[in-house]
């Protein structure tokens, strides 16, 4: 070959590859025309376990023209006394104990707002959002986008994954947003985050999903959520709000940041309740109001290496119980302290917060059986559920009463009197909460009192004051004794609880 044709050999072989290298990085960057024409109906439709669309330069643009419309701002309202207790006490020790005193105690009455976020999951104007954006409202209203407005129903809440559904009667049709299935997220794959963030309406965030299961303790009696953990920024107004997929479909609610000291801004540690764990819930929280769920009666842990070494475990799988309530299923099963339960029907436990989520998921009556390690040998048990009780039925069982006498009240503990520094061996029922402008507040009940007797009928628990009010309704009032810690000193005094009619 002539130098002449090496030449032009040479000169054709680079032409051609700078051809390859434009095609190529045209391919990348063009738009897709497929996925901007694509309806939202075809995102529902879209089969979970197929391949994922490619994120383009406009896929987040695209989901936020799309799904924001679907996103709604949560306002709430409710009467709180203005007065602290630390004016009356001297100190901060009621505060520490029930924190902030944004509700009962004071003479004066204001009105407190919070923002939230939530979405639209029905076309018939059913709204998903944090129980703790809208616990102990007054009043209720969400605003769309477009500046729509419409006062709200609370539909029903749980306590225990932080999850509320609210209703609106809509006059225009809503942008519904679809829900995915949560399990098949995957750590390191994009989302976004849709909330009103300090108040300023809606916002757009993106991040991707940095870890996927993480057992983050939401409601009551130490009862956890696989949560979503997300560096998609979350910050205070977020709360409720939809953690999108790059499908466009909803996979968390947003509900809670972790940060480094008292700044309450996103650090880039969000998480989200997973949307599964919502879907499950919607039936009872449409037809009930709350969510019903199994009871064990067991206090669990889970085991450490060291801990399992000791019961002979070659791995550290399983829950141990650390203590059975008395009069629980589990005790009446046979069930004992130290059993370490390693399968719920069958099925492998991995922790004490596995065997919390299905217990949970079990209907009360049904008969589950357990595997138990006991002393070295295995034994199966029979358990027939309880009903779990949560801080939601407590309030239901007692929505009657609170809204004549205007007070919430729970059973005085030992450990509730040595936090509040009452004599050794106190009982009564404990004020927990006074609303502004009822018969308690007119009473003078205040939060933190203990209420020992009603017409000098000794009163031990909540049920015992219940009775005793009954008794006395037809009197039309009824003499409390009161004892009460006022940080320096504790003391008793009598009131006069006046009933409405």
């Amino acid at each position: 070959m002539t130098p002449r044709t090496q030449t032009l050999a040479s000169l054709f072989s680079v032409a051609m590859a700078a051809m390859l290298l434009g095609a190529l990085v045209t391919s990348q960057l063009q738009r897709p025309q497929a996925a901007e024409a694509r309806p939202t109906a075809a995102f529902a439709t879209t089969q979970e376990g197929a391949a994922r669309p490619g994120v383009t330069l406009d896929t987040f643009r695209d989901i936020a023209k799309r799904e924001t419309a679907g996103v709604v701002n949560v306002n709430t309202s409710k009467v709180v006394n203005r007065q602290r207790f630390r004016d009356f006490f001297g100190d901060d020790m009621m505060e520490r104990f029930f924190g902030p005193n944004d509700r009962g105690g004071g003479q004066e009455r204001q009105t407190q707002r919070s923002l939230g976020s939530g979405f639209v999951i029905d076309k018939a104007g059913y709204i998903l959002t944090n129980r703790h954006v809208v616990e102990g409202a007054d009043q209720i209203s969400v605003s769309f986008p477009n500046s729509k407005n419409y006062p709200a129903k609370l539909v029903g809440r749980d306590a225990r994954t932080d999850v509320a559904l609210l209703k609106i009667e809509p006059k225009e049709p809503l942008t519904v947003l679809d829900m995915a299935d949560s399990d098949q997220v995957e750590v390191g794959e994009w989302v976004m985050a849709i909330g009103n963030p300090f108040g300023l309406g809606n916002s757009v965030t993106v991040g991707v999903v940095s870890f996927k299961g993480r057992d983050l303790p939401l409601g009551v009696q130490g009862t956890t959520v696989e949560m979503i953990q997300t560096d998609a920024a979350i910050n205070p107004g977020n709360s409720g709000g939809p953690l999108l997929n790059t499908r466009g479909q909803v996979i968390g609610i947003n509900t809670l940041i972790i940060t480094d000291g008292g700044a309450r801004q996103s650090a880039g540690v969000g998480f989200s309740v997973p949307i599964n764990v919502a879907k499950e819930l919607l039936p009872q929280l449409r037809e009930k109001g709350r969510v019903i769920r199994g009871w064990l009666g067991v206090r669990i842990q889970g085991l450490n290496e060291e801990l399992a070494k000791t019961y002979g475990l070659k791995e550290a799988k399983g829950a141990v119980i650390s203590e059975v309530t008395a009069g629980s299923p589990a005790e009446k099963a046979g069930l004992k302290a130290e059993d370490v339960i390693v399968t719920a029907d069958g099925r492998p436990i991995r922790d004490n917060g596995d065997l919390s989520r299905y217990i949970a998921s079990q209907t009360p009556g049904k008969t589950v059986k357990l595997d138990v390690l006991r002393n070295g040998q295995e034994k199966s048990f029979s358990v027939s559920l309880g009903t779990f009780k949560d801080d939601t039925a407590e309030e239901e069982s007692t929505g009657a009463r609170r809204g004549k006498l205007g007070m919430t009240l729970r059973d005085l503990t030992p450990a509730m009197a040595e936090r509040l520094e009452l004599p050794r061996g106190a009982k009564g029922a404990l004020v927990w909460e006074v609303e502004a402008g009822e018969p308690a507040e007119e009473a003078g009940l205040q939060r933190g009192d203990v209420i020992v007797s009603v017409n000098g009928t000794a009163v031990q628990s909540v049920e015992d004051f219940e009775k005793a009010v009954e008794a006395a309704r037809p009197d039309g009032a009824a003499r409390l004794r009161v004892l009460s810690s006022t940080g320096s000193s504790v003391g008793y005094r009598i009131v006069v609880l006046r009933f409405q009619k």
